[in-house]
């Protein structure tokens, strides 16, 4: 255990500056977390660039995952969590990465509750 480095995370801390342009934080009991649902399961969404991707993304997730194309502004992919337990995240972030090969896409945005994630594919995809 002492072979480990030690981690050091930066933090922000709000400054008077950021307070007197006028931004005020909600107090966390005013905002519910945002979840997104698939048929009342939690779900993940993929934000594909455009109409082509997001059809390749369903048509390589139809075999492993239950998934939509979400209405909306963008084109979005929902996949349903499974049921049952087991690495669906592990083969879920697979799936992503033979999307980002295949598409070819630099990197994805995954959402899911009140996060984001950035997933990058493989350098030689760019």
């Amino acid at each position: 255990m002492s072979d480990l480095p030690a981690v050091t995370v930066p933090t922000r801390k709000a400054t008077r500056a950021r307070a007197d342009h006028g931004l005020r934080l909600a107090s966390p009991t005013s905002v519910a977390p945002a979840t997104l649902t698939f048929d009342g399961v939690e779900a993940v969404e993929i934000v594909a660039p455009d109409r082509y991707c997001a059809t390749l993304l369903l048509r390589c997730a139809a075999p492993m995952f239950p998934a939509k194309l979400v209405s909306g502004p963008g084109w979005v992919v929902r996949f349903q969590q499974p049921l049952t337990e087991g690495p669906w995240v592990i083969e879920l972030l697979a799936l992503v990465e033979r999307w980002l090969a295949s598409a070819p896409l630099p990197c994805a945005k995954l959402r899911r509750g009140d996060r984001s994630y950035l997933i990058r594919g493989p350098l030689d995809a760019a």
